[in-house]
């Protein structure tokens, strides 16, 4: 009955789930080139997800490799990939520079994903206005602090 409501009103309920935005320039599945740090030439992000929230506006998830981000929880002392990170869009739309190719399989993102809603939707957790290059020297700096704070 609702769907022959909006229908014929034209009327559509407001959608509770924002994992079905559909943005016009980022989509699930897409790997992008981004100004990257030195020495991280080739590292490129995956778009996981696209969400949008009255407040925050658009949030654009996405996994970046082919790092090289200082863990000393790693027994190299490197992680070569952020699971996920959580922008804005603007954050996004300053840092990609070239679209290589859509319609990649996801990489497991779930667990990050999971936390960070639930920090989120807690107002305990946010989303970067910063570049992907500042976020990703951010999460390294970060990593760092906390292996001194633990010593």
């Amino acid at each position: 009955m609702a769907g022959l409501f909006s229908w014929l009103t034209g009327f559509k309920e407001q959608q509770s789930d924002k994992t079905n935005f559909q943005d016009d320039k980022f989509k699930a599945g897409q790997v992008w080139k981004y100004n990257t740090r030195i020495g991280e030439e080739n590292s490129t992000i995956t778009i996981l997800k696209v969400e949008k929230y009255e407040k925050d506006g658009i949030v654009i998830h996405i996994y970046v490799n082919g790092l090289k981000v200082k863990n000393p929880h790693k027994p190299t002392g490197f992680s070569d990939e952020i699971g996920h990170l959580p922008l804005s869009k603007d954050a996004v739309l300053k840092s990609v520079t070239t679209l290589v190719s859509e319609n990649n399989k996801l990489p497991d993102y779930k667990e990050g994903y999971n936390n960070w809603k639930e920090a989120f939707d807690n107002n305990k957790g946010g989303i970067f206005s910063i570049t992907v290059q500042e976020a990703v020297k951010y999460v390294e700096e970060a990593m760092s602090n906390a292996k001194q704070v633990k010593e």
